[in-house]
């Protein structure tokens, strides 16, 4: 059945946290599904940890791995859990800071649920003042009939320390596939940071074989511009879901999902049935009120379909009838309702903490209602064009953003004797490499392309060989997938280039200036960066 974005489906949705449908051609979702009571009554959870001397000592050393931890959950006790600390780059703060957890009931051996849950999430919010960005977008998808993981809040106590207002939200493991799909019968993978369907992606859960085989269907399927490419994806991927997942992240302005930055998704590759992108990270939503849904995305996967004219057509049309979930008189209340529960319930224990947040809140509103105005607008825009460049003639590249793949790292725009430039500094040397890079994309005709820039580094120290005696790491740039020379140690200003070749009648291309090093400074001059088309 064709899903529909009825008037009152938004203010539903955001109001109780329905249970997602099931995308077309999978399985009914489990009914004995005790969690959705406890998300429909939006719930500020009460939750204390309490972390033994030598387990706090275990998560300062490393907080991706799972420590012992007492728990307390709205008057429920458990003696003893799994938690670990969670969080990428933006978001990701020390146990002696406000930490995100990942909390594992079953992880020391217990049976016992919490409303049906095993593993949830408890993030800090470090990116979203509001604490409001995940659950407005998870219940978006809802809305549209996408699956996705619903959202509640919690007031977090750590070793007697009250931490303030967090979002709970419940993980993507074999739990949440049985009740969303009815099974686990095949790989649910997670995006780790920054990575495409084309890199051997870590499986969270299901039981499908562990050879990738089924990720190297996928990325088959996206080769090639005939007919057969087409009929590839609409055998493989659930096209109608995908469409609109395409689509949703867009309207909301998710720079830092799939599509835009291959970051922040899970993917669920079922053994007999279409792939689906599951959402993920949204806690940076409605940021920029003008960002394109018209712009072709760089994703593997999203840009092997929006390059086929009847997708980007169906895309198009997708656009249209999902803008009424954007409106402003269905997000705005349940928005402001929520706000005032979460700001009178933060109020208890932060004053301070509570009136910031309702400031926050009102500002999401703004922020709400500006991009639906832009998104009302675009979805008559014409389609963009391939940047029209002339053969021999640069293009400086203004528009970069920061991305870092490795905790330690600071981007920063910093002045140098030349004029500005993009630094990239490893800050924090430890016995792993680290990585960040800048990064960019922009929509280009066939043709054949060159990516300068002019770079400085110091004290660059390469990281050990891997398995097979080969060096990577250093400061360089990458177009495509196409890399320059690498610069290490210490190097004076020099030019760097990748050139590279679009077969297709337009792509979007990815263009990276990248620092991977255990130690050391990179420096990318503004003024340099430039993209050439090569005569043919």
């Amino acid at each position: 059945m064709r899903r529909t974005a009825s008037a009152s489906a938004i203010a539903c949705c955001l109001a109780v946290a329905a249970a997602a449908s099931p995308a077309p051609g999978q399985q009914r979702p489990a009914d004995d599904d005790p969690a959705k009571a406890f998300f429909a009554r939006q719930p500020v959870v009460r939750v204390r940890i309490e972390l033994a001397t030598d387990q706090r000592e275990r998560l300062r050393q490393d907080g991706r791995a799972y420590a012992t931890a007492a728990l307390r959950l709205d008057g429920k006790e458990f003696a003893a859990v799994g938690v670990k600390l969670k969080g990428a780059a933006g978001s990701f703060q020390s146990i002696d800071e406000r930490p995100g957890f990942t909390v594992h009931l079953g992880k020391a051996g217990g049976k016992e649920r919490f409303f049906g849950l095993q593993k949830f999430h408890l993030n800090n919010g470090a990116q979203d003042g509001t604490r409001l960005h995940e659950w407005v977008g998870n219940g978006v998808f809802a809305a549209a009939g996408l699956p996705a993981p619903r959202v509640a809040h919690a007031l977090l106590e750590l070793d007697g320390k009250a931490m303030g207002l967090y979002v709970l939200r419940e993980a993507f493991d074999g739990e949440f596939l049985e009740r969303r799909f009815g099974g686990k019968d095949g790989n649910l993978y997670d995006g780790g940071f920054c990575q495409d369907v084309d890199q051997p992606l870590q499986k969270d859960a299901g039981n499908g074989a562990d050879d990738h085989s089924d990720l190297q269907r996928l990325c088959r399927a996206c080769q090639g511009v005939d007919a057969r490419r087409e009929a590839a994806l609409q055998v493989l991927i659930d096209l109608p879901h995908f469409l609109d997942f395409l689509a949703l992240e867009a309207m909301l302005g998710h720079w830092d999902g799939y599509s835009r930055n291959m970051n922040n998704y899970r993917l669920w590759l079922p053994a007999s049935r279409p792939a689906v992108f599951l959402p993920h990270g949204m806690d940076q939503v409605f940021g920029d009120s003008e960002a394109s849904v018209l712009d072709h995305p760089p994703g593997l996967v999203a840009s092997a379909a929006l390059q086929i004219p009847a997708f980007r057509k169906r895309y198009r049309e997708r656009l249209k009838a999902l803008l009424p979930l954007f409106a402003p008189d269905r997000l705005v209340p349940p928005v402001k309702e929520l706000g005032g529960k979460l700001a009178r319930e933060l109020q208890t224990v932060d004053p301070d903490g509570a009136r910031a947040l309702e400031d926050e809140v009102r500002g999401l509103c703004e922020r709400i209602a500006a991009r639906h105005r832009a998104l009302a607008q675009q979805v008559k825009a014409p389609d963009p064009k391939p940047l029209a460049l002339v053969a021999g003639k640069p293009l400086l590249l203004r528009t970069w953003h920061p991305a870092a793949e490795t905790e330690g790292i600071e981007l920063q725009k910093r002045p140098t004797a030349p004029g500005a430039a993009l630094q990239i500094a490893v800050a924090d040397r430890g016995s792993d490499a680290r990585r960040g890079l800048w990064r960019t994309h922009v929509l280009l005709a066939k043709g054949r392309y060159e990516l300068r820039a002019t770079v400085r580094c110091d004290d660059v120290a390469l990281p050990p060989k891997d398995q097979d005696g080969n060096q990577h790491g250093g400061a360089l740039v990458r177009a495509d997938g196409a890399e320059s020379e690498r610069l290490a140690g210490d190097a004076a200003w020099r030019p760097l280039a990748a050139a590279f070749e679009v077969g297709e009648f337009q792509r979007n291309v990815g263009l990276e200036l990248d620092l991977h090093a255990m130690a050391g400074k990179a420096w990318f001059r503004a003024d340099s960066l430039q993209l050439v088309r090569l005569p043919d």
